[in-house]
This record gives structure tokens, C-alpha cells and sequence, in this order.
């Protein structure tokens, strides 16, 4: 009975450690796609200026469910360039225990379009 009990427990953890490795490549995931979604709405918006750009960086973001306020994002704009900078904040909470772990994501991108 004994060994069943440690089995039991040692499947559990596993499973918990898959699920949070999961759940961590899905941040990672996220990560990226939103990267690539700043890059895509900063191409079609350099020519506008600093505020139309965070206007509708900030829109893009709330779609993916990311909300931050104007003074969160820094945007710097140069002779045919745009350089984004924020960061926010991701989690991963553990069934059962209700723990929650957190993620800071930071994007950092400059585009030039050619």
C-alpha cells in the first residue's frame, strides 16, 4: 500500500510539472505572437506619429489580453524607424493547490521598413 502511495505521488508531481511546463511554453508562445503583432501594427503605422503608433500598439495588445496604460509602453521614433519597449506580466497557477507563478515578458523591438 505503501508503494502504491508513493507512486501516486510521484504521478502527480510529474503530471504538475508537464502541466506547468505546458503552460509555460504557451507564455513563451504568446510571447512571441506578440511580438510579431507589435512588429506587423508598427510596419503599418510609421509613417503616423508617436501617439496614432501607442494607440494602436495598445489596441493590438488588448486583443491579446494584455492591458497597459500609455506611460507602461515607450516608443521612440527616428528618421524611418520606430523603437518599442514595455513589459508585462504573464502566470501560471497550479490546479488544486491554487498557487500562481508569475512571468515578466519584456518586448523590445525596432523596425525599419525597407
Amino acid at each position: 500500500m505503501l508503494n502504491f502511495i508513493k507512486i501516486a505521488v510521484i504521478l502527480l508531481i510529474i503530471a504538475l510539472l508537464g502541466y506547468m511546463g505546458w503552460q509555460y511554453i504557451a507564455i513563451e508562445i504568446k510571447a512571441m505572437q506578440v511580438k510579431g503583432d507589435v512588429d506587423q501594427t508598427l510596419y503599418g503605422e510609421i509613417r503616423n506619429d508617436e501617439y496614432v503608433v501607442l494607440e494602436r500598439t495598445l489596441e493590438k495588445l488588448k486583443e491579446k489580453g494584455i492591458y497597459l496604460e500609455y506611460g507602461d509602453m515607450m516608443i521612440e521614433k527616428t528618421k524611418g524607424s520606430v523603437h518599442v519597449e514595455f513589459s508585462y506580466t504573464d502566470s501560471i497557477t497550479i490546479p488544486f493547490i491554487k498557487k500562481s507563478f508569475y512571468f515578466e515578458e519584456k518586448i523590445n523591438t525596432t523596425v525599419t521598413p525597407n
